[in-house]
């Protein structure tokens, strides 16, 4: 029988946070969807992580060498075959509804784009986020009535067929990917519905491994290229993929305020 949903997962050294997004999924209440795991040739136990719950869940493990996320995102949804694929980041959670609410209001609204509502994990490690992210959530869905819409990150819901339609993710683009593919549906005329009552949980791990001002800069900077042009295919810094970068401290000085603000004035 063909799963309603498939959630696609794309991992590289995610053994420390995908099993615990595996086991949300082994707890859901709704249980008509698969899971694919898109690896991209992890060199710690990842792909053990995903075998372990084969007797839990339907679910499929694939190796890929792709060049970035957008290319797993891409390869898992070509093995998936499912009506609906829920793109999920292997550092997220979600409560044991998240299935069947989903399901429940696709049933109602019949769109073809959803974007749960984000919050962080570490709340009470980043208390200024309380704040910061329903602002974020406002943001995104304000966007939706304009032609340079915005994305709340990779995790999103997709029908499958129209998704193969637009192309899937662009695999050029080292960042911003998840923006650019919701610009690419409202160019078909498609408007995405941001979701209220599913929530994703990420993980704030790259602010804890990057510091705020870094990772607020990095952010400043890309969505200030958005903002003028439909696609941002110039690297402007690094922005790597993977589990293993947090286990290891970054090596690079972190940017001053003045040195960051002088760096967003040049490149205005």
């Amino acid at each position: 029988m063909t799963p309603f949903f498939s959630v696609v997962i794309p991992t590289l050294n995610e053994e420390d946070f995908l099993p615990k997004l595996l086991k949300s999924l082994c707890s859901q209440t709704d249980k008509d969807f698969e899971v694919i795991v898109a690896d991209n040739q992890s060199k710690d136990k990842t792909r053990e992580a995903a075998l372990f719950f084969k007797d839990k869940l339907s679910i499929q493990l694939f190796e890929n060498r792709g060049v970035n996320v957008a290319a797993q995102r891409n390869f898992g949804a070509k093995k998936a075959i499912g009506q609906y694929l829920i793109f999920l980041d292997a550092d997220t959670g979600i409560k044991t509804s998240f299935i069947r609410k989903m399901k429940k209001v696709i049933d109602k609204r019949k769109g073809l784009v959803f974007i749960p509502y984000v919050n962080p994990m570490e709340k009470k490690t980043y208390p200024e986020m309380e704040l910061i992210y329903p602002l974020i959530n406002l943001v995104v869905e304000v966007s939706q009535n304009f032609k340079k819409a915005l994305s709340a990150g990779g995790n999103m819901i997709w029908e499958k067929n129209f998704f193969n339609l637009i192309g899937g993710f662009d695999e050029k683009l080292t960042i911003t990917e998840d923006h650019d593919i919701i610009r690419k549906a409202h160019l078909w005329g498609v408007k995405v519905q941001i979701i209220h009552s599913v929530e994703v949980k990420f993980s704030l791990r790259r602010m804890k491994r990057e510091g705020r001002l870094r990772l607020f800069y990095k952010v400043l900077i890309s969505h200030f290229h958005l903002f003028f042009n439909d696609k941002l295919e110039k690297k402007l810094f690094d922005y790597e993929m993977g589990g293993h970068l947090y286990k290891k401290k970054i090596i690079e000085k972190k940017p001053t305020f003045l040195k960051a603000f002088k760096k967003l004035l040049a490149e205005i």
